[in-house]
């Protein structure tokens, strides 16, 4: 591809991929983006939509919340406790009063209801309550929404560009797949409140610096935790399988991107390497060999 400047055909920067960052909602239907996701082949991806105590908080602070009316988990028991918080005649002091409480038997579909003297009532929000936390069954958390997306930029060998995370570099090739997951998120999201956004980098020096010191941080960090789980927590077989088929797939990306940015990364290779031998040998050690 060449830009015309003037006359004069110039030569496009070289693109090896893309900067990716989002923000996500709570609002996302469960079911519309499992089956989007079921279309890309990412079934695997999905996140479970709210357990029953998650939906309740969700209602309760969208029917009950406000500056001076409280959602406050109960301690002991599956529910939270509306709280009224009123100021005395000074303005100075606070004084709280419980209004009712929200609770989530195990056994039971629906929210229950308690007034302050422990007596199970109606309260006059409890019809839209309930209507509320139906809907938020059906829902996705935000958290899960971000969670999601960061496993599937790792499926596609995307790494983050920094230790907190928040922003992530993705190859080239896994753009056109990523952007139709981008819209499966956004489209399962009734406020429209899931926004995946794309940056188009230019391969150059500071490109290169920046992304292999994500990748490096990154799996560094892995490597380090892998190796603090097979020394202190004495992983079962299959857990210690999944760390050495891991390091494998960690390989494969630092491979990767060698080729990608002309750079050698045999050091990083050898500290996966070793963790990944660790894994096996401890595999066997299960197995009586």
């Amino acid at each position: 591809m060449s830009i015309p400047t003037n006359g004069i055909q110039v030569a496009a920067p070289s693109s090896k991929g893309k900067n990716v960052f989002f923000t996500s909602g709570s609002k996302t239907n469960a079911d519309k983006l499992e089956e989007g996701l079921t279309a890309l082949d990412l079934a695997s991806f999905a996140p479970k939509q709210n357990s029953k105590l998650v939906a309740l908080h969700q209602a309760l602070k969208s029917v009950c919340g406000s500056k001076h009316r409280l959602v406050r988990p109960l301690i002991g028991e599956r529910g939270y406790a509306i709280v009224k918080e009123t100021k005395d005649g000074s303005g100075q002091s606070l004084s709280h009063g419980v209004d009712f409480d929200a609770l989530m038997p195990h056994d039971s579909d629906f929210p229950v209801f308690r007034d302050s003297t422990g007596n199970y009532f109606q309260p006059d929000e409890g019809d839209r309550i309930i209507h509320r936390f139906q809907v938020e069954k059906e829902r996705v958390q935000a958290a899960a929404i971000s969670k999601a997306l960061v496993n599937i930029i790792d499926k596609f060998h995307g790494t983050s560009l920094r230790p907190s995370g928040g922003i992530y570099w993705l190859p080239q090739g896994a753009i056109e797949t990523f952007d139709k997951v981008a819209k499966c998120f956004q489209d399962a999201c009734e406020d429209g409140t899931n926004k995946i956004y794309f940056q188009t980098t230019v391969l150059d020096d500071d490109l290169t610096e920046s992304v292999i010191a994500g990748l490096t941080q990154s799996v560094e960090m892995e490597v380090n935790q892998m190796t603090a789980d097979l020394r202190d927590n004495n992983p079962g077989k299959r857990a210690k399988k999944t760390k050495a088929e891991r390091c494998n797939r960690l390989l494969a990306r630092i491979a990767g991107y060698e080729k990608m940015f002309s750079v050698s990364l045999k050091e990083l290779q050898a500290q996966v390497s070793t963790v990944e031998g660790q894994a096996m040998m401890a595999t066997f050690s299960t197995m009586g060999v």
